[in-house]
């Protein structure tokens, strides 16, 4: 986009929370902040190596992310977008991730990495989804937004019309994420900031 004449900005990082780094940090003797620390440090030298021209980095352990997550939890519940119940289904440690009886099928695997899942229980908040289907709606709905149009139609047709779930955004099973401030059982998933700018642009 610099290239074609854009003013751009671009920003990149790492994502450093999870039950996978809080279990290799354990395996590897260190606190999982200690063991970042150092991959950290490798992709830096990476990113510069290969002359990578980021404006900025961020990584989801600094204090500036941090908040940002916590303010948009915060907002969230002060705007009833979000509500605690319990996500049970086929869960892979792998992925990190939840997954229904349809996407692991008879021989439950996970769909992304083709690994064993188990079933499992798990609190959490969830964010819902159908409150804003109505606006999503009509942002989709504008020229431009989505191309080529043929992917726009797969999206609408597959995923969104058919009803979208809500969207679990919290973890109890492990601790190294972001707290959320509110009920310290839990931690934020990484990417609810950017659903916070999202909701944000909606008004």
């Amino acid at each position: 986009k610099r290239l074609m004449g854009y003013d751009v900005f671009f920003l990149t990082g790492t994502d450093e929370h999870g039950i996978k780094i809080e279990k290799k940090a354990k395996a590897a003797g260190l606190e999982p902040k200690a063991y970042v620390d150092g991959m950290v440090e490798k992709f830096r030298e990476l990113w510069k190596a290969m002359d990578i021209s980021n404006n900025d980095f961020i990584r989801t352990t600094d204090e500036r992310h941090i908040e940002c997550v916590q303010n948009a939890f915060t907002h969230m519940l002060k705007n009833d977008d979000v509500y605690l119940s319990k996500y049970e289904g086929w869960y892979c440690f792998e992925e990190e991730s939840f997954w229904t009886n349809t996407q692991v099928g008879e021989d439950h695997l996970c769909p992304e990495c083709h690994r064993p899942v188990e079933r499992a229980t798990e609190e959490a908040y969830f964010f819902k989804t159908q409150k804003y289907l109505p606006d999503l709606m009509k942002y989709y709905d504008k020229p431009d937004i989505i191309y080529p149009e043929n992917r726009k139609l797969e999206m609408l047709n597959t995923f969104i019309k058919p009803g979208l779930t809500d969207l679990c955004v919290s973890r109890t099973s492990f601790s190294w994420g972001v707290p959320i401030k509110e009920d310290k059982r839990h931690v934020a998933y990484v990417w609810l900031d950017a659903l916070f700018n999202y909701l944000s642009a909606l008004g």
